[in-house]
C-alpha cells in the first residue's frame, strides 16, 4: 500500500484541508526518493516549509509520515528518529 493509500483510508486524515493533503502527498512521494541517509534532514526541511506555509502536523500525521521514514531507516537512525519524534511531542 502506498504512503497515500494509507492517508487516505486512515479516518484520522478524513477531514484534511486540500491545501494540507496536497502538501502531505508531495511530501510522502518526495520521500520515497530519498536515501537513507537524507530521510531525518528531508523530514526537518519540509518541516520547517510547513510552518512557513502555516501548516502543522498532528499527531497522526507525524506517526504516518515516521513510519513510513522507518521502512528505509537501519534500528540506529529508527532510534535518531524516535528521539527527534519525541522532541517534537513535548513542544
Amino acid at each position: 500500500m502506498s504512503p497515500m493509500d494509507e492517508l487516505k483510508k486512515n479516518p484520522a486524515f478524513a477531514n484534511l484541508s486540500p491545501m494540507k493533503l496536497l502538501f502531505l502527498e508531495q511530501m510522502l512521494t518526495e520521500m520515497q526518493k530519498q536515501s537513507k541517509d537524507t530521510m531525518v534532514p528531508f523530514f526537518m526541511a519540509v518541516n520547517a516549509k510547513a510552518a512557513q506555509l502555516g501548516i502543522q502536523f498532528t499527531d497522526a500525521e507525524t506517526d504516518l509520515i515516521f513510519s513510513q521514514m522507518e521502512k528505509k531507516m537501519s534500528s540506529a537512525e529508527k532510534k535518531r528518529l524516535q528521539m527527534i519524534r519525541s522532541l517534537m511531542k513535548t513542544k
